[in-house]
């Protein structure tokens, strides 16, 4: 069976589709299915890759991401949002002996941040927003 990718704007209409009907779909995997499914017709499949998917509704503005995570190892350094790939942003603070130092990472783009425990993402909520 043959396969064919769809544009972000059909993503996007299918998104938002699934999220009306749905309102919450508690997994990234789930959604990927509902998507899929509600893009494809008789004559075309079409398929899209989860992290795509992820990163489309990020973008929207009728999605709200809602992220759990497990800890991670903590002398890992992270500059890239593991959800988003955008640089996550230092939150730093000053000390007692006027020096300076990072109490967490946050990301602008979605809702990801990290303290010294590294927050490892795995799963994402999804929510339609009013």
């Amino acid at each position: 069976m043959r396969y064919h990718i769809p544009s972000d704007e059909q993503v996007l209409n299918g998104l938002e589709k699934v999220l009306k009907e749905f309102r919450t779909v508690h997994s990234q995997s789930k959604l990927k299915k509902l998507v899929t499914k509600k893009l494809s017709t008789k004559k075309k499949n079409y398929n899209v890759s989860a992290s795509r998917l992820r990163n489309i509704a990020i973008n929207s503005d009728f999605v709200k991401l809602e992220i759990q995570s497990r800890e991670g190892d903590p002398k890992k350094l992270m500059t890239k949002c593991p959800v988003c790939s955008s640089t996550l942003k230092r939150v730093k603070n000053l000390t007692i002996w006027g020096g300076e130092v990072t109490i967490e990472f946050r990301c602008n783009k979605c809702s990801y941040w990290t303290g010294k425990k590294k927050r490892i993402p795995t799963r994402y909520i999804f929510h339609f927003k009013n």
